[in-house]
């Protein structure tokens, strides 16, 4: 077993991430921005909801650690992604170190810039919060995007499933939020993600509770008849018990030395985010920081090194855990 496995997490635990405030609004109104950012798509530090159920909103800002965060924003107000784990597959316990040597006394590769602690805590100041590294995986279906103030919690949208996108609470709201209105189909670019075979047949996947999924059929391809119509696409909802096989899809390369994915591809171009979870190789090659410790980078199609396709089986996990 690694030695960053997710002790703590199972597919019922309720997770948030912190939302940095510049993207509420792209996520509500489904905007893509080619080549840095997906509405549908999710990647970042985690922590589980029942630890902060007794905090404020001005305590769980100081023990998420945002106040040391730059450019993080506004601090007046606390945007959380949250939703059911699903399945523990995509989550790690943030072991590592801002240093390579001290990251490999740990048995992991993870360094980050302060005020990463690689300790398995989010960088607070007087009540330790476990923390988790989600890798890009898209959003389950069900997840919510709520704010929280001085005065309460409030719910912003809700999001459907990648063919229907983020439903806003707040129809008549002013910015990119209004954007583009459900539905919104959002299918990548590059095939990745869960894939699932099911009654012989082939379906994109996305969780939708402890051991539950939603099946959509291939661009193209005709929708078995057993499946319901939602906003005009037709879906599935099944437990992974029904499943022949549940597999995680994504095509890697190479490029300068670092190991990438490729999100989106052109006959010039490649969209690439970086899988080394290593600052100081992003930094040596000059990645845009898209997100909290999320590094992208567009380049020439024609240096990519490497390119395969990576596709993992996601085990099963109870659907009661």
């Amino acid at each position: 077993m690694s030695p960053d496995a997710p002790a703590g997490l199972a597919g019922g635990t309720v997770v948030q991430l912190p939302v940095k405030p510049g993207l509420v609004g792209l996520y509500l109104g489904n905007v893509v921005v080619p080549g840095r950012f997906e509405p549908h798509r999710v990647q970042g530090f985690a922590g589980r909801a029942e630890d902060v159920a007794e905090l404020d909103t001005a305590a769980m800002i100081r023990n998420y650690g945002l106040a040391k965060i730059p450019g993080w924003g506004p601090l007046d107000a606390l945007y959380l992604l949250r939703f059911a784990v699903g399945h523990t597959f995509p989550f790690r316990t943030s072991y590592g170190a801002s240093d390579r040597e001290i990251a490999a006394e740990f048995g992991v590769a993870r360094v980050y810039p302060p005020p990463f602690l690689g300790t398995g805590y989010f960088p607070g100041v007087d009540h330790p919060l476990p923390e988790y590294v989600l890798r890009l995986v898209e959003l389950p279906v069900g997840a919510e995007l709520v704010v929280r103030t001085a005065e309460g919690e409030t719910r912003l949208g809700q999001y459907h499933s990648r063919k229907v996108g983020w439903i806003p609470e707040q129809k008549d709201a002013f910015g990119e939020s209004t954007f583009f209105p459900p539905p919104v189909s959002l299918p990548p670019l590059v095939r990745r993600g869960y894939t699932a075979r099911y009654r012989g047949g082939d379906f994109d996947a996305e969780f939708a509770g402890p051991g539950r999924l939603v099946l959509h059929p291939l661009p193209g391809a005709p929708a078995p008849a057993d499946f319901g119509e939602t906003y005009g696409f037709r879906m599935k909802a099944v437990d992974q018990v029904e499943l022949d096989e549940l597999t995680f899809v994504r095509t890697l390369c190479r490029w300068r030395g670092g190991t990438f994915e490729v999100l989106g591809r052109t006959r010039d171009a490649a969209d690439l985010i970086l899988v080394d979870e290593d600052f100081l190789t992003a930094r040596d090659l000059g990645l845009s920081e898209v997100d909290y410790r999320v590094w992208r980078q567009t380049v020439p199609a024609a240096e990519l090194t490497d390119v395969r396709t990576e596709a993992v089986p996601v085990p099963l996990e109870g659907r009661f855990q």
